[in-house]
């Protein structure tokens, strides 16, 4: 979202944040004006101290506490926001996909809005299995009849945001949504996805647009890295993300899958476990609470990944195949597809130990198919226009003239 802010303020439209929890550091550096919308609902303590617990959870358990989260979220939002944003004369709104009452926000203002999938869009399609699977597309009856099923059981997750939002819609005056589809925007809603890394749909709607990776032209702020650590050998970049990193013992297993190998390991806590909590880990891997990623990635054979989608299209983007180790939430779901496009191989968390993962690792390396689907897809997101023409289009579909 900030490099989408970048792209939409050169321009020339002012932009501001609404934030729930702690402002990220990137966003007050970069000059954005930033307000609150947790308030007395949602204060930021409690915010941060909800991501912290998701970071420690798996499977399920961290799925039902995403949408817990997301429920705690909508009431703060659906509270707070209206006033903040009518206070500073906001004439429209770019919503995060997974920010569910920011549309109702914008209609209760009568101010257009967007949508942004920052992660997997998330329409259902009987055709797609959900975000939460392993699966792959397959066109059986049983396998549609399956992603019914799953589509159902996530409906039932949504429930109490979708309540929510539907009685603060009825006493307002507004048309209800149906489902939880219909709180995204029927104007424009932009994936940072590249269309190729999208499942095979019956329906989508026509206003969904595939830009590829939201990146800052100069790619993530810079931080510090031990560059005189690296000793030649190809390199081997594993992270577990930001969020649910703090399984410390999968690092471990990480280590273990590659020591001996003929290649370096560099480890990324993404500063969920701090590097000397681990130990002394097999093969003396480099280990930082956080790397500058496009950068070690460039440099990189293979990267092993808990298959969030920011790392992924990381990866993506500079033709590196990878083997994915989901942990939640959507993460089957984008592991399923880099398995799907031919850019790497997806292991299920619980299927994970170093064995299997060394395995995975030396096929990956070795197969020249996986680095050729991977370089498929760097070309697909070197032609979808990114920050700049997801900014193009918001400004078309808004009508805002600088």
């Amino acid at each position: 979202m900030l490099a989408l802010a970048d792209a939409t303020r050169a321009r020339g439209h002012q932009v501001t944040f609404f934030l729930l929890g702690d402002p990220p550091a990137s966003v007050a550096a970069a000059g954005f004006e930033i307000l609150d919308l947790g308030g007395p609902i949602f204060p930021p303590d409690q915010y941060r101290a909800s991501f912290q617990q998701l970071g420690s959870l798996q499977g399920r358990a961290a799925l039902k506490h995403t949408f817990a989260i997301g429920a705690r979220a909508a009431e703060a939002i659906l509270e707070v926001g209206p006033t903040a944003a009518r206070a500073v004369g906001v004439t429209a709104l770019v919503v995060d996909q997974a920010s569910f009452p920011g549309g109702t926000v914008a209609d209760q203002l009568g101010i257009p809005f967007a949508t942004v999938c920052n992660a997997l869009i998330l329409h259902t399609d009987s055709m797609a299995p959900p975000f939460f699977t392993h699966w792959q597309p397959q066109d059986t009856w049983w396998a549609t009849i399956r992603n019914q099923i799953a589509w159902g059981g996530l409906n039932r997750l949504y429930a109490p945001i979708l309540t929510r939002i539907q009685d603060h819609r009825r006493r307002l005056g507004l048309p209800v949504p149906a489902r939880i589809a219909d709180i995204w925007s029927g104007r424009l809603q932009i994936s940072q996805q590249p269309e190729v890394f999208e499942f095979p749909r019956r329906e989508l709607p026509k206003h969904v647009r595939f830009v590829g990776p939201l990146r800052l032209p100069g790619g993530y702020q810079p931080v510090p890295f031990p560059w005189e650590r690296l000793d030649g050998r190809p390199l081997i970049y594993a992270s577990l993300g930001t969020l649910q990193n703090r399984v410390a013992g999968m690092f471990r297993v990480i280590a273990e899958a590659c020591e001996g190998l003929d290649a370096q390991l560099v480890i990324s806590t993404g500063h969920g476990v701090a590097p000397e909590a681990l130990g002394e880990l097999p093969g003396c891997p480099v280990v930082v609470p956080y790397a500058p990623q496009l950068d070690v990635l460039r440099r990189s054979a293979i990267a092993v990944t808990h298959a969030g989608l920011n790392t992924v299209l990381d990866a993506l983007a500079n033709g590196i195949p990878m083997v994915a180790v989901p942990v939640t939430n959507e993460q089957p779901g984008i592991a399923a597809r880099v398995a799907w496009v031919g850019a790497g191989e997806a292991i299920a968390h619980k299927k994970v130990t170093s064995q299997a993962l060394r395995s995975a690792v030396v096929r990956v390396r070795s197969n020249p198919s996986y680095r050729a689907a991977a370089e498929r897809v760097r070309d697909s997101i070197q032609a979808s226009g990114g920050a700049p023409r997801a900014a193009e289009m918001i400004e078309q579909s808004f009508g805002l003239g600088v």
